[in-house]
């Protein structure tokens, strides 16, 4: 036979071989894989839930035995029980904190103890109580009550009163003139003046302030038109934005910088200077005070869907109502506190959410006007006026008129778009109120127009404690992130041996397949709880609920995380018993893991557990009340 048949039949048989050692290798692989996977087996999981409906029995018989046998060692420890509820009493802890952590701590320890036959189960729920009791303590508490309605509607007709008469919407022709305005800052902005044709006495004057919605001069067109059309004269400047982003803000610089429109209008001709006020809309409410309280001349303020309260309890109060009208589990409302608890973020970010306008509020001595849709969902409308009431007391003020629309949304609109004409009555009483002061000012009936209704009352969250603060948790979730992805950077750079035909960086079976779905599982949970977030926030802001979502979502989201629990628990278990029981060379001293394939491991389970402390810190684990 030629050698090159020869060699070829052999080149043959060893290609066959080779195969079916790569068969028998894979076939090997997965029933290894079968016999000993990630997850829990149909033997683990029913002899865990027969260990479960036997534990009640299990715990009887464990105190029982204890007081026979161990009762001075089971006084003591009450005793030690007691001596701490009441040391935590001193330290002003609620008795709710108190009691969820002594029962969670003693229903552990009686898990503990009656789980000796069955550790793998009596660790996950001993971790999942931990968990549970992180999420719990570990936040601030937002408990806010419903506020008592002191400024209740006198009639439902929005009509404002007052002895004297004024023109209507519409009586007059508007011209509109763009002109440039130099701010305090020296910069030149854009801003449209309307005033009205025919008109031969001074006119008032309405300088417009935006809120976070509107930026340029074309906000406000329904509004200014209108005052324009019943006789006064309106100044719509463009937003001055330097130094206002989403992380800070300066309102009392922006209250200088409106000044300046102020003092242009005053100005222009026709406009009666003594006559000059300020139509502040939402967020705008908070340079507005600022400007009427610094400018005595200000002849009038108009608060227009305003927080009045510091951004902080206005923001928490409408997050909480948006997501009570979603419908969410309570678990979920715990976060908002979470959320705007946080005030030590990295480099004072949003600090200007606790800008109290309160001290500025005392010193109006103007008339206010405050309007309010029913149907605003963002803002406390009946908490508002009365927080402007009463501060307006304090500077001998009570020319306070509010008026709410029936249906009426944060734009003062109806329906949910901003767009469109105003609600019914807004654009007509706006007109009559401007154009009949000083006479409209204290007219009954001062607090007319729907009921107002708000479920809760707008109230900051408690402090976040020292270890949740903004920073210090955001760098525990990017620590956990990068201890992970650092492992799979070792693992990769490991298997370059594997190019000269040597073995790579590896991990005993099972811990090597183990280990990999512990970090893709930690990153799971996230992924999936950031997505139910971004999927209940669309639900809030479209005004419309899914029970699928809320509560589907919510589960999906607590079961992913709850798997990563499992997996934690048996990756540290098994890496326990192979450190015992297969330690390889251990007559020469050899280790069981080499150093890169113990960083990998040890990279791994930190980084899964930092991402399961702070997924529990968010409440995704269930809330012991």
């Amino acid at each position: 036979m030629p050698t090159f048949k020869r060699r070829a039949r052999s080149r043959g048989r060893d290609l066959g071989n080779w195969r079916r050692d790569r068969v028998r290798r894979r076939r090997s692989a997965r029933a290894r894989r079968r016999a000993d996977p990630a997850h829990p087996t149909r033997r683990e999981l029913r002899s865990g839930l027969q260990w479960l409906c036997a534990f009640p029995r299990l715990a009887w018989q464990l105190v029982a035995g204890m007081w026979r046998s161990r009762r001075r060692t089971l006084l003591t420890a009450c005793a030690v029980a007691v001596a701490v509820a009441l040391v935590l009493l001193s330290l002003g802890t609620g008795g709710r904190e108190i009691w969820s952590l002594l029962s969670t701590i003693t229903l552990g320890a009686l898990v503990v103890g009656a789980s000796s036959e069955h550790r793998t189960t009596g660790a996950i729920i001993v971790s999942v109580l931990a968990l549970a009791l992180v999420g719990t303590l570990a936040g601030p508490r937002w408990s806010p009550s419903a506020p008592r309605s002191a400024l209740v509607p006198q009639t439902s007709d929005t009509a404002i009163g007052g002895d004297v008469t004024t023109p209507d919407v519409g009586t007059y022709e508007v011209s509109t003139a763009r002109v440039r305005l130099t701010m305090a800052d020296g910069r030149q902005v854009d801003a449209l003046l309307r005033s009205p044709v025919g008109v031969s006495a001074p006119t008032p004057g309405v300088v417009f302030i935006h809120g976070a919605g509107t930026h340029t001069e074309a906000g406000f067109a329904e509004q200014a038109q209108a005052l324009a059309s019943a006789g006064a004269t309106t100044l719509v400047p463009s937003k001055p934005v330097e130094g206002y982003s989403l992380t800070g803000r300066d309102y009392p610089a922006m209250a200088d910088q409106y000044a300046q429109a102020v003092d242009h209008l005053r100005q222009v001709q026709g406009v009666d200077p003594a006559r000059v006020g300020v139509y502040a809309e939402s967020e705008g409410n908070f340079p507005g005070v600022v400007l009427a309280a610094q400018d005595p001349q200000i002849a009038f303020l108009i608060l227009a869907s305003a927080p009045v309260v510091p951004l902080r309890e206005q923001a928490t109060y409408a997050a909480g109502s948006y997501l009570q009208r979603v419908g969410v589990p309570r678990a979920l409302m715990t976060m908002v506190a979470r959320v705007l608890g946080s005030r030590t973020l990295p480099g004072d970010a949003f600090a200007y959410a606790d800008f109290d306008p309160r001290p500025y509020e005392q010193r109006i001595e103007a008339p206010v006007l405050m309007v309010y849709g029913t149907a605003d969902s963002s803002m406390p409308i009946v908490q508002g006026p009365q927080t402007i009431s009463q501060s307006l007391r304090e500077a001998g003020n009570d020319q306070l008129t509010v008026r709410y629309y029936e249906g009426a949304n944060h734009g003062l609109k109806l329906g949910h778009s901003t767009d469109g004409a105003l609600a019914p009555g807004i654009a007509r009483d706006l007109a009559r109120w401007v154009m009949g002061l000083p006479a409209t000012a204290a007219a009954a009936p001062h607090v007319a127009g729907a009921t107002a209704v708000q479920d809760f009352g707008a109230q900051a969250p408690g402090p976040t404690r020292w270890y949740a603060s903004g920073d210090l948790m955001l760098a525990s979730i990017v620590t956990g992130l990068l201890l992970m992805l650092a492992a799979g950077v070792i693992w990769v750079i490991g298997q370059a041996p594997r190019l000269g035909g040597r073995r790579g960086l590896h991990l005993p079976d099972p811990l090597g397949r183990w280990t990999s779905a512990l970090a893709l599982s930690a990153v799971a949970s996230w992924v999936l709880y950031l997505a139910y977030i971004a999927m209940v926030a669309d639900l809030a802001v479209s005004y419309s609920s899914n029970w699928w979502i809320s509560y589907g979502g919510w589960l999906a989201a607590q079961l992913m995380a709850l798997v990563t629990v499992v997996l934690l628990v048996k990756v540290a278990g098994r890496a326990w018993l192979m450190r015992g029981h297969e330690r390889h060379g251990r007559h020469e001293g050899g280790r069981w893991l080499t150093l890169p394939s113990a960083s990998v491991l040890g990279c791994v389970l930190t980084g899964a557990g930092l991402e399961l402390v702070s997924l529990a810190y968010w409440g995704l684990f269930p809330l012991l009340h």
